[in-house]
């Protein structure tokens, strides 16, 4: 009886593995398998699914639809625990290896950011051209605390400079430019006004090609002012742009800028 069961048992075993030999690896085609290959997770070439949102998006920071796919693959791992929130061109450039890729999205980059700043710059011209409109020299925010620190550095000003131009001239108006702003002191602010048919975009524009920081707009160190009759009360030909020049503001005598 034993010797009968070894043989059953042993002609069992024989039969399994025959039929495992005999079938194709393609039986298993349509089934979850385990990925062995060494091709990276973040191939741009990998399969995208991505939603018309995230198309969308991809557009809007000037990226392919690989790109946010590896993207998304990035902000998945350590990247999005280290850095959540982190922008999809940043995270894309620190993650790259390939130096022909890093240095694309560098480049991206530095286009997206120069069109942010563009219009945060465009935003604060329409913001203080409707400040002074409404409330003239008043704060904005009616706040004691606030109110007395801006009054400080109101009176603290002695001089007002003013600096006329078109939002045209950029190459031509950098050297005046710089060295106007390089030349305001602590108590000094810097008016700059824009004549012809500037828009708050194209000055926006222009103030970003002069690498005006936008805090500094918010701060008003800097202002972006439409010139709209501002160029008689100094005595400015508009003919003869760009001019510089600059009034007490104790006495209220203006003076040509040396």
């Amino acid at each position: 009886m034993h010797f009968g069961k070894a043989i059953l048992i042993a002609s069992a075993v024989v039969l399994s593995t025959m039929v495992q030999a005999q079938v194709s690896p393609s039986a298993f085609s349509g089934s979850s398998q385990i990925d062995t290959s060494s091709s990276s997770s973040l191939d741009r070439n990998s399969p995208a699914a991505l939603t018309n949102e995230e198309k969308s998006l991809a557009k809007q920071w000037m990226l392919e639809e690989s790109d946010w796919t590896k993207y998304k693959q990035i902000m998945s791992g350590p990247r999005g625990v280290w850095s959540p929130g982190l922008d999809p061109l940043t995270a894309l450039g620190v993650s790259e290896t390939d130096p022909k890729e890093r240095a694309r999205y560098a480049e991206i980059w530095m286009k997206v950011e120069s069109r942010r700043m563009e219009l945060e710059l465009a935003f604060e011209v329409e913001r203080q051209k409707a400040a002074q409109q409404l409330l003239g020299t008043q704060p904005v925010i009616d706040n004691r605390e606030w109110i007395e620190d801006w009054n400080r550095k109101y009176n603290s000003m002695t001089q007002y400079i003013g600096f006329f131009v078109t939002d045209d001239c950029l190459e031509d108006c950098e050297d005046l430019f710089h060295e106007v702003s390089a030349s305001v002191s602590r108590t000094a602010r810097l008016d700059i006004w824009f004549a012809g048919d500037a828009t708050a975009e194209s000055i926006g524009h222009w103030a970003n090609h002069m690498k005006i920081d936008p805090e500094i707009v918010r701060a008003r160190k800097v202002t972006l002012n439409f010139e709209s009759g501002k160029a008689a009360e100094f005595g400015v030909d508009l003919s003869r742009l760009p001019a510089v020049k600059v009034m007490d503001v104790e006495t209220g005598q203006i003076r040509d800028y040396e």
